[in-house]
């Protein structure tokens, strides 16, 4: 199945607009058998074409191996004649600054640099692409991730292939392919690539999901468990587009702006189906508020509450919400 890996991966571009005529890719390259297959697919089929691609390495300075991940990256950049970066990010600094586990500090300044690089190197947003190299198996592990650490809807859908940011645009062609398609292409090209040895350790929860729960369930449940999971999160994004295009539609419906908060029309609310309510009364408190943290499932369950109580009751909500119950319509103001 590899063997057609290429036609895939260019089919999976165009049939989701990945990258366009004249596009600036820059793909991150950390050296791992991913990344590495992600830069060899995308330079096979344009180099010879108007997309320009660049690459970037980021230097996280936490692995004793991490020289020589750099140096094996900036080798196979000059080989084949692709401009190089090596970015170096203080991680440890940013762990300490700001109180962050050192992955999301980590990945919040791998995605700066990317982010600089790009604006410095095309000046036409539209034009700016970051390729990053999750695939099937990476989305089935944010699934299961986020499915065991209480997510809704939006997190069940895993990652999307592609995504507007507000300088770029993040894009991933190997969200299709499976890590053992990936290793066995690399083979099949005589390709080694660097090893993160972190990634076989079990001191992160999705390190556990990746080393244990996906292959036990590919060999004692269906050898396809990745795949399918794939699929699964695939039409759950689906639904969620849907569902936030009729919560766009309600929230227009339902909602008039008043000094420091909105009005919500009761009647409006009330017909719009149970699940709605629950989008909806989250959409407003989050709207007026400004904050999406601290705002959880019971304040959601006490706003909706609020329409079917009499006249007068009043909720106080996080970051200084507060609801009153009014004929005809809830206010939900900041105070």
């Amino acid at each position: 199945m590899s063997m057609d890996l290429k036609e895939r991966v260019r089919r999976s571009i165009t049939a989701q607009g990945l990258i366009g005529p004249g596009d600036t890719v820059l793909c991150g390259v950390s050296g791992g058998a991913d990344s590495l297959c992600l830069f060899i697919l995308l330079h096979s089929l344009y180099k010879d074409s108007p997309v320009r691609l660049h690459v970037m390495h980021i230097h996280h300075h936490l692995r004793e191996s991490a020289d020589e991940d750099a140096a094996f990256v900036r080798r196979l950049c000059e080989e084949l004649s692709v401009p190089f970066e090596l970015r170096d990010v203080n991680v440890t600094g940013l762990v300490e600054e700001k109180g962050l586990s050192t992955e999301e500090a980590a990945r919040i300044l791998r995605y700066r640099a990317f982010e600089e690089k790009l604006c410095s190197i095309e000046p036409d947003k539209a034009k700016r692409r970051l390729a990053v190299a999750h695939n099937m198996n990476d989305d089935a592990e944010t699934v299961l991730h986020n499915l065991f650490r209480g997510s809704g809807l939006k997190g069940l859908g895993g990652i999307r292939p592609l995504q507007s940011m507000e300088n770029y645009t993040l894009i991933r062609p190997l969200l299709d392919v499976s890590r053992a398609e990936i290793e066995e292409y690399l083979k099949a090209a005589g390709l080694e690539w660097r090893t993160d040895e972190t990634n076989l350790s079990d001191d992160y929860a999705r390190n556990r999901i990746r080393n244990n729960l996906l292959p036990m369930a590919a060999s004692q449940i269906n050898e396809r468990a990745a795949e399918h999971i794939h699929s699964a999160a695939d039409q759950l994004r689906s639904a969620e587009d849907f569902i936030s295009a009729q919560l766009d539609d309600a929230f227009k419906a339902c909602i008039t702006d008043i000094a420091d908060g909105i009005r919500i029309d009761r009647a409006a609310f009330l017909a719009l189906h149970p699940y709605l309510q629950q989008r909806l009364a989250l959409k407003c408190m989050e709207y007026v508020s400004g904050y999406a943290k601290d705002i959880s499932g019971i304040h959601v369950e006490v706003l909706c509450g609020l329409f079917s109580l009499p006249t007068g009751k009043m909720l106080d909500l996080p970051h200084r919400l507060h609801a009153v119950r009014a004929r005809g319509y809830v206010e939900l103001v900041r105070k």
